[in-house]
């Protein structure tokens, strides 16, 4: 008998915690496996991406710069993977600025998670920030904070997806956003392994 599997979509904000929530819960539930959407992007010299060229720098800020496809692949390969234990439940943490983008992903995700900022909040932590290739000056106020909104208003006149998703204040403490999200998929576990 395959895996079972229990999957969980962590998007929202540039810099609002989602990394950081997914590698806690991999951390510390043995039975996660955890994808990235930043391992996706296309490389820089792939002509599918879009240039800005008023900054003459890369739209990273788009689906069209990532190779969905493959993730959707790599997804899709883990799902069907064969279980060693066919009694737990597993876990695959998806982890992306733009996951609900891809509606194959996203209606694989039993729970969604979206994590939100502020604008000021947001450049506060991405001016510190290292990217490869660097930020350029104005992209973020041009592009990366206008990218988001415009996903994150999609989202939301989206009912059907906005009903599945929970909303996290990203400001809140790691700590208190990690208790709250690893209490209920403790409980959805505990649920699943009743037989």
């Amino acid at each position: 008998m395959a895996k079972q599997w229990f999957v969980i979509g962590i998007s929202g904000a540039t810099c609002s915690g989602k990394s950081t929530l997914a590698k806690k819960i991999r951390e510390n539930f043995p039975t996660s496996v955890m994808l990235r959407q930043d391992d996706y992007f296309l490389p820089p010299d792939d002509p599918r991406h879009i240039k800005i060229e008023e900054l003459n720098h890369i739209n990273w800020e788009l689906i069209t710069g990532l190779d969905m496809q493959k993730m959707y692949s790599d997804v899709i390969n883990i799902l069907q993977s064969p279980g060693k234990n066919a009694t737990t439940k597993m876990l695959l943490i998806l982890d992306g600025f733009l996951l609900f983008e891809h509606k194959a992903i996203t209606n694989l995700c039993n729970w969604k998670y979206f994590l939100t900022l502020t604008k000021e909040q947001c450049w506060e932590r991405r001016r510190n920030r290292i990217y490869e290739p660097p930020d350029v000056p104005g992209y973020f106020d041009k592009i990366v904070w206008p990218e988001f909104v415009k996903y994150k208003n999609e989202v939301i006149r989206n009912n059907e997806l906005y009903e599945t998703i929970t909303f996290i204040d990203g400001c809140k403490s790691m700590e208190e956003i990690y208790e709250m999200v690893s209490n209920e998929i403790n409980q959805l576990l505990s649920c699943e392994n009743v037989t």
